[in-house]
């Protein structure tokens, strides 16, 4: 025998011997708890079967959930076919109506003839208004005219106004000016005779030149007589002597007659 297992037998009997002096008795086994422990393990048996149900409720509900999107990717996709279908189609419409349809004929466009003021008349006589504008010549422009019932005699507006004589006869001179202009346009008439003009203050009056000017207001394209004059409100008047038997007057209106345009014979001057 060896020297350790000796030693191991003297500390076991010193034990022993201890337990024996001290009156300790053995431990004694805890009683098994068989009625306890068989409750739990059923209320864990039950729980376990509820949630094993609600799992294979979800699982359904999954799987149904599933199959929709199936359905509804697959509808999706007849969808964008169809889509592609009808955008091709339309691609391709142009050609389509292009060959169904007849070639354009070329049209011919024509220009709309100007439209024309017509002269106003009344029975045989023209209409006019208390202001026209009138073709003059010479110079040769348009000028606005009042047309004044209460004068007697045609009369022009005249700057310089002077007199003079040429091969034995009365001639004057006398400066209009065009409406879009301030140049002096110089004008040199033949005086066929004289009239005096009615002063306000009364009294003899003042001897003014008359010479002959061709106008053209509406249809009417003549030589009438002019008295030339430094006081007028217009740069020509037409009074009673034109009047009578061309026209009649339409009180408050102006520019009843087209506005004045060239004669149309331009070579047909008016003699001096």
């Amino acid at each position: 025998m060896s020297v350790g297992s000796v030693q191991l037998g003297l500390v076991l009997s010193a034990m022993l011997a201890a337990m024996a002096s001290t009156g300790c008795a053995p431990i004694t086994p805890a009683p098994h708890t068989d009625t306890t422990d068989r409750s739990s393990v059923d209320s864990l048996q039950a729980e376990v079967t509820r949630l094993n149900k609600e799992l294979v409720n979800l699982q359904s509900t999954l799987s149904e959930m599933h199959t929709e999107q199936q359905a509804v990717t697959t509808e999706l996709d007849l969808q964008n076919r169809a889509l592609g279908r009808v955008e091709g189609a339309v691609a391709t419409l142009p050609d389509s109506l292009k060959r169904l349809c007849p070639a354009p004929t070329p049209v011919q466009t024509q220009c709309k003839e100007p439209e024309v003021q017509r002269v106003v008349v009344s029975g045989t006589k023209m209409v006019v208004g208390d202001l026209e504008q009138i073709w003059i010549d010479p110079p040769g422009i348009p000028l606005n005219a009042r047309i004044d019932t209460t004068a007697t005699n045609n009369a022009l507006l005249g700057e310089s106004i002077v007199e003079f004589e040429r091969d034995g006869k009365t001639w004057v001179r006398f400066a209009m000016h065009a409406p879009d202009s301030d140049d002096p346009i110089v004008i040199e008439r033949r005086v066929t005779r004289h009239v005096r003009t009615l002063q306000p203050s009364g009294g003899e009056g003042v001897k003014r030149p008359v010479v002959r000017m061709r106008i053209k207001l509406g249809d009417v394209q003549d030589t009438f007589w002019f008295v030339v004059t430094e006081k007028a409100d217009h740069a020509v008047v037409l009074g009673r002597s034109f009047l009578k038997d061309i026209a009649l007057v339409e009180v408050g209106a102006r520019y009843v007659q087209p506005r004045a345009t060239p004669p149309a014979s331009a070579d047909d001057k008016p003699a001096p």
